[in-house]
């Protein structure tokens, strides 16, 4: 996501999240929400992007917030700082939550927690994306489960994603040299929940 830095390709990601967002809300897969949350750094311009899309090509008007890694230390305290535009947060309203991937889940964990200084709210999901489809764990420790997986089971959010490593793999494996594609098919055998082929 971080290459994709163009005003073509930025005007595509705007309509992939906006377009998917708005399915998941026709589909009633998500509760309609207030907010657009986008995890600092790369969530904060998809959040952007989502709002815009939601508003441009489907005329739903949604605010979006982020956070910051580092609290800010002058000016107005109160609100922003450490979730910018939590100013207009009122409490009960409701998060949806957009990112790239997730690898680890420690990130989001970090999220969820940041989210707790609004007080009472609700996130209705997490959309990202790409699935990368890795389970847990380091080189030494490989889990069972993803973190997709866990975040699900353990926080109990819903996680939807645009789309998933086994659906890239299988577009551009014909166009992958044999050594590229051992390498990724090895990689997946030992730690993928899906096995490439």
């Amino acid at each position: 996501m971080g290459a994709l830095t163009d005003g073509e390709s930025l005007a595509k990601v705007k309509w992939a999240f906006a377009s998917y967002v708005a399915l998941l809300l026709e589909e009633r897969k998500i509760e309609d929400f207030d907010y657009v949350f986008g995890p600092s750094y790369k969530g904060i311009s998809l959040a952007t992007l989502t709002c815009e899309g939601l508003n441009e090509l489907y005329s739903v008007d949604k605010r979006y917030m982020y956070d910051r890694k580092e609290e800010k230390a002058y000016g107005d305290l109160s609100a922003d700082r450490i979730i910018v535009g939590a100013g207009y947060f009122k409490e009960g309203e409701k998060i949806l939550i957009v990112d790239d991937t997730i690898t680890t889940g420690s990130t989001k964990l970090e999220t969820f927690e940041k989210l707790k200084l609004l007080g009472k709210h609700k996130i209705v999901g997490l959309v990202i994306a790409v699935d990368r489809q890795e389970r847990m764990g380091d080189a030494e420790h490989v889990e069972e489960t993803s973190a997709v997986e866990n975040i699900e089971k353990e926080m109990g959010i819903k996680i939807f994603s645009i789309e998933n490593i086994k659906t890239i793999y299988d577009l551009i494996k014909e166009n992958l040299d044999e050594e590229t594609k051992r390498l990724w098919i090895d990689y997946y055998k030992k730690y993928g929940t899906v096995q490439l082929e």
